[in-house]
């Protein structure tokens, strides 16, 4: 099996990413279906605060994912763009009170197009271990301030998420008698790119199962995405040449080459 291009080591960035990873998936929450509790949650944020939008996100690879929304027409977005992204890589709480006028978000896909966002408040969700696996987020539509005792408050109702997360978690490993399930030996949450178009294109892409002849790949769409690829996993620092065996509307499985 041919290596192309393959990085010497995996930067730092990219272990303490699949660090992060490995927390979120430990939670087993991502595409599961809606639940009571995050959305009874949700609308007390929004209630609280007095906004149109709010979510419990949680980013994996590729995409924010929705666990629980208020106000949305969506259930996930690219990750790239997503706000809940650029709180995750913050130590503290992501505070945006006029998006037009801040100059990491003002020419945002989000801010100029659906669902316009002015203002954004999310504060992180964080494993035992540290890692921000995801955000309990309000936005709106218009500018508006945010007290620090709004700031307080944010944060104890996210403390309230991860408590949620974390007896969520519990229960999960009481039904399967903390094992793995069945049929997942080799199942991951690795982030990967796609590299294509002569190395000119690169998507992200959430690595889901691997095996010595392949992998199994989820993006936001596959459309466009060509028969031959590169497959770059920065956290195990190698580059594979694929082809495509299978692609459905999100979820591409790829062979490598040999």
């Amino acid at each position: 099996m041919k290596l192309i291009l393959p990085p010497a080591v995996a930067s730092p960035a990219a272990l303490r990413e699949q660090a992060r990873l490995d927390a979120l998936a430990s939670y087993d929450v991502l595409d599961s279906p809606p639940e009571e509790t995050f959305d009874r949650l949700t609308r007390l944020a929004r209630r609280v605060f007095n906004v149109p939008m709010s979510t419990v996100t949680f980013i994996d690879g590729h995409r924010q994912w929705f666990k629980s929304q208020q106000g949305m027409t969506t259930c996930e977005t690219d990750r790239e763009p997503a706000f809940c992204n650029m709180a995750i890589q913050l130590p503290d709480a992501l505070i945006v009170p006029d998006a037009t006028l801040d100059e990491r978000f003002s020419d945002n896909p989000f801010v100029r197009g659906e669902p316009y966002i002015r203002f954004y408040a999310g504060v992180q969700l964080r494993s035992p271990d540290g890692h921000a696996i995801g955000t309990l987020c309000t936005i709106d539509t218009r500018p508006r301030s945010f007290s620090a005792d709004d700031s307080a408050t944010l944060a104890e109702m996210g403390g309230i998420a991860t408590d949620l997360l974390g007896l969520r978690r519990q229960v999960s490993l009481a039904k399967r008698g903390n094992r793995p399930r069945s049929g997942d030996a080799h199942a991951v949450m690795k982030a990967g790119r796609l590299v294509f178009n002569r190395g000119k294109t690169s998507l992200r892409c959430t690595v889901r199962s691997l095996s010595p002849a392949g992998a199994a790949v989820d993006v936001m769409s596959t459309a466009g995405i060509p028969d031959r690829v590169a497959l770059l996993i920065d956290s195990d620092a190698t580059s594979r040449l694929c082809d495509i065996a299978a692609k459905a509307e999100q979820r591409l499985e790829l062979l490598f080459e040999s």
